[in-house]
Order: structure tokens, then C-alpha cells, then sequence
């Protein structure tokens, strides 16, 4: 997986993550919690930095409901920016 592969499966991810807990759907948390440690782990291992991981998502085309997620619950700022490449 290339690091702007894992940098949207990370942040995806952890989006979904977010809506899952906020809306009381989150039924298996702990395998969830092992597949969010893991994808930070690798993120962490090849020193991704918050910078990059910004830059990648504001620079990446996603899915309409994937930038959705993304813009509400780990990127606000990057509203007007995601997926607009």
C-alpha cells in the first residue's frame, strides 16, 4: 500500500469510526479500536507526518459521502478543499 493509500484508508476510516460511535452503532468497538491501532501504527512507522496526511486528503479526490464524513468529523477546515482536485 502506498502512503497516500494508507493516508486515505486511515482517515476514512477513523471518520466512520467517529459516526459509528456517535450514532450508538459502534457494537464491535474493540476490533474497530485494533484496526484504528494498526493503521496508526503503520502511519507512525513510515513517519507520516499531520502535515502530510492534511495535504494527501486535501489533494485526494473521495467519494462524495467519504468527504462528507472526513469534513465532519476529522477535517472541518478542509470543507472546501476535500476532494476538490
Amino acid at each position: 500500500m502506498t502512503d497516500s493509500e494508507l493516508i486515505k484508508n486511515h482517515t476514512i476510516f477513523h471518520a466512520y469510526f467517529c459516526h459509528l460511535i456517535e450514532s450508538d452503532q459502534a457494537e464491535s468497538a474493540e476490533d474497530l479500536c485494533e484496526i484504528s491501532f494498526q493503521l496508526s501504527e503503520e502511519i507512525n512507522r513510515r513517519k507520516i507526518s499531520e502535515l502530510q496526511i492534511k495535504e494527501c486528503i486535501k489533494n485526494t479526490k473521495l467519494e462524495p459521502h467519504d468527504q462528507l464524513m472526513v469534513s465532519k468529523y476529522i477535517y472541518p477546515e478542509l470543507l472546501d478543499f476535500v476532494g476538490q482536485s
